[in-house]
């Protein structure tokens, strides 16, 4: 769990350090024995203290991994995430399939001086990319195709063959989104927040990586970098092109792999910015044979009768209408999973007879209605209705990636006016009732706490909302898994094997029942005690366990559900304190605060996420869970710990179409 730059972490610090301090200076200070223990009240504070402690140090010290890491453990790490994430996303962008169409390609020669050398007998086929790319020298290659072309596909395949046979000393392939990036943040720079953001690598070790030359950029979507009416010449992808140019290893060309749509980069080579040192190859259509040879495996083979005129259309017209509307991987999977197991595809041979934007229009509104009711998990549990407004209110204003805990920073100007206002608001009134005369010591220790989160929580919100783009994560490298899931019994083995992280949990949780069962006699109070020091070790148990998880592994949810237990845990040992210890005690306050300020100035981000929720009701509960059923539906796909729309054309139509189209 990373709490942010080293700055952060030592502001961070010294505030839990001063409020520490103070508490155990309040609680070893007094006039009933040489601890100040005059009552319960006073133990509870003390065992909260430490709890408290403990928890300070787990977090600051023993939850941030990858801090000693060399470089080839780094490598080796990345490694492991990319391949952890690498099949379901696989399946994901395939939607539910195991194997993609076999899309074909061919190389476009440059005549100038510094074209790339390509292969002698190109393969030109999907199963055999990898080695097309490794005979191109240097290893720098564009791939360019249609909407809906297979692009994305091309290179998740790339992707993954490349690390199955990487040697010791090769780098690793990873694929990002170039959406985000803004070309005035040094490449290298953005790398590595990605690989932080997208793969939970700490942000040492993804700089090692990177600075080693151990990393292949598989950068994906130059042409989403910009809106469709921007020229080449003023475009970010043109400046994007022009910083991949000066990216080197040593006195060479680094290599990379691209991705971007033909006719934007038809547009980029004639303003002249293409990348010289690299080889283009161009995605082919998929013929009307692969088409049928498709279909026949997928929708045709559970009712062949009923598809029988869409194959006859397709083989008797080759060139026709359906045909080309059918030419595409994206549209051939669309058409197969509208029509495999309802409805009559026979109505794509009557939308062929008005246009190819016919065809898309009626697949893409059949598409919601046609998975939401054959999911494999929670049949029926989302209406088309639901599924779809659901979707069309995240679809509005998202460029490529949607990272949960990133939604903060797509609150409207308005929001973000009422929510400081309304946080200000609430600091200064905590500010008025402190100048209440005659001081009432127990309101004003409350009215002081009252202060300290709300400026905490001005300034975690102010944080989440205005962050630019290169603010390291705090929700990246932490992550949970469902309830009853058994990744948990996993995460519990891997903290057992750590001696002295189990030790200190045992010695604490030991120390405080001692305290609570032989401090007096066994009552309801001493129940309550045990029941709280448990809450409390549960809170550290949890903490360690998340270090032992990978946050891609367990998918897009797993930081917001992180921090949700952790702000559960840490509200129930803050409210248990407090009832336990008879009151609002000045050590309950300053423990409290402890807390509070570690919960709400680590995870800004969160602080965001709760805030863009309460703004935007119609997003419905659960938004993490709905999500992930839309990946198992085949709506949504995921990369790394970021959600994306099956395809951007699905994304465009729904972004038109806020209400079902029937």
């Amino acid at each position: 769990m990373a709490v942010g730059g080293s700055a952060g972490r030592v502001a961070l610090a010294g505030v839990v350090s001063a409020l520490v301090a103070g508490t155990l200076v309040y609680t070893l200070s007094g006039d009933h024995g040489a601890l100040g223990v005059s009552d319960r009240s006073g133990l509870v504070s003390m065992v909260a203290t430490m709890i408290g402690l403990v928890v300070t140090v787990v977090v600051a010290a023993w939850s941030i991994p990858g801090r000693y890491e060399d470089e080839a453990t780094a490598v080796a790490r990345l490694a492991r995430e990319v391949r952890s994430v690498g099949e379901p996303q696989w399946t994901h962008s395939l939607g539910g399939e195991l194997t993609a169409i076999d899309v074909t390609f061919t190389f476009r020669p440059y005549a100038h001086a510094r074209a790339a050398a390509l292969p002698p007998t190109p393969a030109g086929q999907l199963g055999r990319v990898v080695e097309d790319y490794r005979a191109v020298r240097p290893r720098r290659l564009v791939i360019t195709g249609e909407p809906g072309a297979g692009k994305t596909v091309l290179a998740r395949k790339l992707v993954m063959q490349l690390n199955k046979a990487r040697g010791e000393r090769e780098p690793v392939a990873v694929l990002i989104a170039l959406a985000d990036w803004d070309t005035r943040e040094a490449l290298a720079d953005w790398i590595v927040r990605h690989l932080e953001r997208d793969f939970g690598l700490p942000r040492r070790s993804a700089r090692k990586a990177v600075d080693a030359q151990l990393v292949l950029p598989v950068l994906d979507g130059l042409d989403e970098m910009d809106a469709t009416d921007v020229e080449a010449a003023d475009s970010r992808a043109r400046r994007a092109l022009e910083a991949l140019a000066r990216y080197q290893d040593g006195t060479d060309p680094a290599p990379l792999v691209l991705t971007c749509r033909t006719r934007r980069y038809d547009e980029l080579e004639a303003d002249g910015s293409h990348i010289l040192d690299a080889a283009r190859i161009e995605i082919e259509p998929v013929d009307s044979a692969r088409a049928v040879r498709f279909l026949e495996l997928r929708g045709a083979a559970r009712r062949p009768a009923l598809w029988e005129p869409v194959l006859q259309e397709l083989r008797t017209a080759p060139g026709g209408v359906l045909a080309s509307a059918l030419s595409t991987p994206w549209r051939l999977a669309l058409a197969a999973t509208v029509y495999e197991r309802a409805g009559d595809p026979g109505e794509l041979v009557g939308a062929a007879a008005s246009s190819v934007d016919a065809v898309a229009e009626l697949l893409l509104g059949r598409f919601i209605g046609a998975v939401v009711d054959h999911v494999p998990r929670h049949p029926g549990r989302y209406t088309e209705r639901t599924t779809h407004v659901r979707l069309h209110r995240l679809a509005v204003g998202l460029e490529t990636d949607l990272v949960l805990h990133r939604l903060g920073d797509r609150l409207a100007a308005t929001v973000r006016v009422v929510l400081i206002g309304g946080l200000v608001l609430m600091t200064a009134v905590q500010v008025a009732a402190l100048w209440q005369w005659p001081l009432d010591v127990e309101v004003a220790t409350i009215n002081c706490l009252g202060l300290v989160l709300a400026v905490l929580f001005l300034f975690s919100a102010l944080g989440s909302l205005q962050s630019g783009p290169t603010e390291e994560s705090a929700l990246s490298g932490i992550a949970l898994p469902t309830l009853g899931s058994p990744l948990w019994r996993l995460g519990l083995r891997r903290f057992g094997r750590r001696k002295l992280r189990a030790a200190a949990v045992v010695l604490l949780v030991g120390t405080s029942l001692w305290w609570g069962l032989v401090g007096g006699p066994l009552d309801l109070w001493s129940v309550l005690f045990v029941a709280f020091t448990g809450w409390s070790a549960l809170m550290v148990v949890v903490i360690c366990v998340m270090v032992e998880f990978d946050s891609t592994a367990l998918g897009p949810g797993g930081p917001v559900r992180a921090a949700w237990y952790l702000s559960v845990l840490v509200t129930g040992m803050i409210a248990g304190g407090v009832v336990i210890g008879g009151g609002p005690a000045l050590v309950d306050v300053l423990f409290g605060a402890c807390l509070g300020s570690v919960l709400f100035g680590v995870m800004s981000e969160w602080v965001g996420y709760l805030i863009y929720r309460l703004a935007n009701p119609l997003l419905g509960p659960r938004l993490p869970t709905f999500l992930d059923w839309c990946v198992t539906a085949g709506l949504l796909r995921t990369s790394g710990i970021a959600y994306q729309f099956r395809h951007r054309e699905f994304q465009e139509w729904l972004v038109r179409h806020p209400r079902p189209v029937h």
